[in-house]
């Protein structure tokens, strides 16, 4: 046979194949996918962490510390206590994260054992190497 002829005769083959192979895989694809997924590595997805960051953390303390300690004059009572609480709720995640043992949301509002217990905390945090009592500078409206 010339080559030529053969080239050509494999050519009208292999185009006359290609339906066939198409076929072929169009219908034995979800069988070869089920049999492929099992066998592949799974990569499971990473666990989500129980608690915001140190550093969100950290930053709310370091927002929150002034308005607990010096408050601005002419705030609300009422305002001043929620700042407490909030401060208080994120000391509490804080110890929790960095394992320091605190029973600060348990005790009153207005304890004196609540406020030894905050100063106790905030002791071991810094202990801790958490580092968030900052004092504003700047404000002309406060003492320096």
């Amino acid at each position: 046979m010339d080559g030529v002829v053969l080239t050509g005769l494999l050519q009208v083959l292999g185009i006359s194949m290609v339906p066939v192979v198409v076929v072929l895989v169009w219908t034995r694809a979800p069988r070869a996918w089920a049999w492929l997924v099992p066998r592949l590595p799974h990569r499971t997805p990473p666990e989500r962490p129980a608690h915001p960051p140190l550093e969100k953390l950290a930053a709310d303390l370091r927002r929150l510390w002034p308005e607990v300690y010096d408050p601005r004059p002419g705030t609300r009572m009422a305002k001043h206590r929620g700042v407490v609480q909030a401060y208080d709720a994120h000391l509490a995640e804080v110890a929790g994260v960095l394992e320091v043992e605190t029973a600060l949301l348990d005790l009153l509002e207005t304890s004196l054992e609540r406020e030894a217990e905050r100063m106790r905390v905030e002791h071991a945090l810094a202990l801790a190497g958490l580092v968030w009592q900052v004092r504003r500078t700047g404000d002309p409206d406060r003492p320096q």
